[in-house]
């Protein structure tokens, strides 16, 4: 007799329910990738809900919080016995994305052998089966197994037609300053773009200090303010140092003063407090700093959170940054660029969302006597100008003017010490207009602001020289 295949493996699970236990910091690493179905032991699936539910009221996941809501559930079996089972067969952390890939896989095919029992069992007990209606079934089942879509999917001109005149009758409607996609937030760029397309690769690039990450972060915020999902892959700086420059902005306290907290005042706490229950608690916003990420592991994890709920933006910091193999060294790096920025356009137009990559700019920008940067200057390829449907530089012309103690005081005679003006160029706009556009950096907390809240309009005109 022909033995059962079983699509589970209870002891992966009990190793990655482990690795959140013991350690607080795996749980955004491995909670918003996973389902409760993704567990074939229904101790398991159970013990996943209570520590989501920690996760997401932003608990700490202890032996007394999951005992506490065990037994509010009822849940008799989640006991000393089970957590220390827990403790004992946690897995490793290097492992955790083969053990969410693994548990993804062997969920879709229990859900595709539970279809197909299904069928088989009315095949074998109904005599007076309809051909069709079985045909019907292996069709839909066909339809809903997840395979990756190829290039070669299709849309009738009607269809095509539908969806543009859709899309039409909802920006005639919005109006003049109406946003269709995710907004930046800055009042001028969301006019020109209408907000951040889905399907459009954005690349925000800017030599070195010149504040693209604090930019970045700030489009982040407001996106996650506004209501919108954001996944935000910091390649480069640890989830803990990101997360101070986003109290900077919100409280717009010194950031400098996170790094000496002994010299917050009291109003200061407070603001900070404030700010993490009314604003950073409730964002939308997820970070992953997993330094080693490459590639295919990042295309994964996009779309294993897409699947889940639906993501509205991506960022990443920065495409340099990545591999397309981490445990490969790179034979050339031009085409390696080539590849990941093709497959950051391929990913958007798939998942039907924007992704922002910041990236480094060349050298050359340093080498010439006017030092706004120029397509030209994209570093490592010349294809991320292609694949890109936008590219954004930032630009301080502050930074390398050296001015007299004399311009300096009579610049803040006339704007206050506010910050410094930022040029966000937009060099390419594959659906909209070109231009530059003014914007407040102000570095000590990290805050990019829209000037037009400060000045009026016949000043900011004469800042372009």
């Amino acid at each position: 007799m022909d033995s059962k295949v079983n699509f589970s493996n209870k002891e992966m699970e009990i190793s990655i329910l482990g690795l959140v236990y013991i350690k607080n910091s795996n749980a955004q690493k491995i909670i918003p990738y996973l389902t409760k179905e993704d567990f074939s032991s229904t101790e398991n699936a159970s013990f996943f809900e209570i520590i989501k539910e920690l996760f997401e009221k932003n608990i700490t996941i202890n032996r007394e919080q999951v005992l506490n809501l065990a037994i509010r559930k009822k849940l008799n079996f989640i006991n000393y016995d089970y957590l220390a089972n827990l403790e004992l067969n946690a897995g490793l952390s290097s492992n955790i994305t083969f053990y969410l890939q693994e548990l993804e896989k062997l969920t879709k095919l229990r859900e595709i052998s539970q279809k197909i029992n299904k069928i088989q069992h009315t095949l074998n007990t109904n005599i007076n089966v309809n051909d069709k209606e079985i045909i019907s079934e292996l069709h839909n089942l066909l339809l809903n197994i997840e395979v990756n879509k190829s290039d070669s999917d299709f849309l009738t001109s009607s269809q095509a037609s539908d969806e543009f005149i859709e899309d039409l009758k909802i920006r005639r409607n919005l109006g003049k300053e109406g946003v269709t996609g995710v907004a930046s937030g800055y009042k001028e760029i969301d006019e020109s773009t209408q907000g951040f397309q889905g399907g459009e690769l954005i690349i925000l690039a800017a030599r070195p200090a010149m504040g693209k990450t604090a930019f970045a972060l700030n489009i982040a915020n407001n996106a996650a303010l506004s209501g919108k999902r954001v996944v935000f892959f910091t390649l480069e700086m640890p989830a803990k140092q990101l997360m101070g420059r986003l109290y900077g902005i919100n409280s717009e306290i010194d950031m400098a003063k996170f790094k000496k907290p002994r010299e917050l005042n009291e109003a200061e706490l407070f603001k900070i407090m404030s700010v993490r229950e009314t604003i950073i608690n409730k964002l939308d916003l997820f970070i992953d700093e997993s330094a080693k990420t490459d590639l295919s592991t990042l295309l994964w994890k996009c779309r294993r959170l897409h699947k889940i709920k639906p993501i509205d933006l991506i960022i990443i910091d920065y495409l340099q940054l990545l591999a397309v193999d981490a445990t490969k060294p790179s034979r050339d790096r031009q085409v390696e660029v080539s590849t990941i920025s093709r497959n950051l356009k391929t990913l958007a137009l798939e998942l039907k969302i924007p992704i922002i990559s910041l990236s480094q700019l060349s050298r050359e920008v340093e080498k010439r006597e006017d030092k706004k940067p120029l397509l030209s200057d994209l570093r490592e390829s010349g294809t991320i100008e292609q694949d890109a449907d936008m590219v954004m530089f930032l630009f301080r012309k502050n930074y390398y003017q050296k001015k007299s103690q004399e311009e300096i005081q009579k610049e803040k005679e006339q704007f206050g010490d506010l910050g410094e003006f930022t040029d966000v160029i937009m060099a390419k706009h594959r659906n909209g207009p070109t231009g530059i556009y003014k914007l407040l950096f102000k570095m000590n907390c990290g805050k990019f602001e829209d000037i037009y809240h400060l000045y009026d309009k016949t000043l900011t005109e004469g800042m372009d020289d």
